[in-house]
């Protein structure tokens, strides 16, 4: 857990009976993001007659040579991960700038109400084929840009220090504890 959210309460809305899926029609990750946290809060007003705060997150790989690609479709251009990592490699050949950024967004709603929205990025490039054992997505194709290693190659603790997502829930969770916590 983020040293940010060791006082608060998380419950995933997958706990909640009956939770519905949230169609993520946005046109960027931030948008989606606040589609499902707008989306989820209200549904928890409506089915469980409660208005906690909802974060809810959205994050895509956008590779800048290839205007943005696979950006808010990162998670739906192939059906597996080894799938979607070839194919950025492939759409990659004979570009010479592989430049890219790892980018997240949480947003936070009540009652129906977005409250906020946090940006996390990372820069680095995409490597020339697919490399270590940790992380998930396209960690192994992700290359750190203070290092030669994909995400995949780093320690998990060290990629979790870098990440974006870890970056834009560590904002959130930071907004929670300073507005729903009372005062130490």
């Amino acid at each position: 857990m983020l040293p940010a959210a060791s006082e608060l309460r998380l419950v995933p809305i997958s706990q909640f009976s009956n939770c519905p899926d949230v169609l993520e029609d946005g046109t960027n990750c931030e948008e989606n993001a606040v589609i499902k946290a707008v989306k989820y809060s209200l549904w928890l007003v409506r089915e469980h007659g409660i208005a906690p705060p909802v974060i809810a997150e959205d994050s895509g790989l956008m590779v800048f040579s290839l205007m943005g690609w696979p950006g808010v479709h990162s998670a739906r251009i192939a059906e597996t991960d080894v799938e979607r990592n070839w194919m950025v490699i492939d759409k990659l050949s004979g570009k010479r700038d592989r430049s890219a950024q790892f980018l997240a967004y949480t947003a936070m709603a009540v009652n129906g109400v977005l409250v906020e929205s946090w940006r996390g990025s990372v820069m680095g490039s995409i490597a020339e084929e697919p490399r270590g054992e940790n992380g998930f997505g396209y960690d192994p194709i992700f290359l750190d840009q203070g290092s030669s290693h994909t995400f995949a190659e780093l320690d998990p603790a060290r990629k979790n220090e870098l990440s974006h997502r870890h970056l834009a829930w560590t904002q959130a969770f930071e907004y929670l504890n300073q507005h729903y916590l009372p005062a130490k």
